[in-house]
């Protein structure tokens, strides 16, 4: 796996996290995404991984407003 992969790989897995912190459902996390539930899906199942600058941003904007609720690891 190259080093950008394993970056993106954990992005997706913190926005996992925050999305289940949260309570929402694949359908609405990927819905304020502005993607769609299966391509949500394939991404928190490993299957696929965003390429768009966009959607990453997108992510990661997220992740920095909601972050806040992940829980904290110990």
């Amino acid at each position: 796996m190259h080093e950008a992969d394993a970056e993106i790989k954990g992005k997706i897995e913190r926005l996992k996290a925050v999305r289940k912190a949260l309570g929402w459902s694949e359908e609405v996390c990927a819905y304020h995404l502005g993607v769609t539930y299966s391509t949500l899906n394939r991404w928190e199942r490993g299957e696929s991984f965003p390429k768009s600058r966009v959607v990453l941003k997108a992510i990661d904007r997220f992740i920095a407003t909601h972050g806040m609720h992940e829980p904290k690891r110990r």
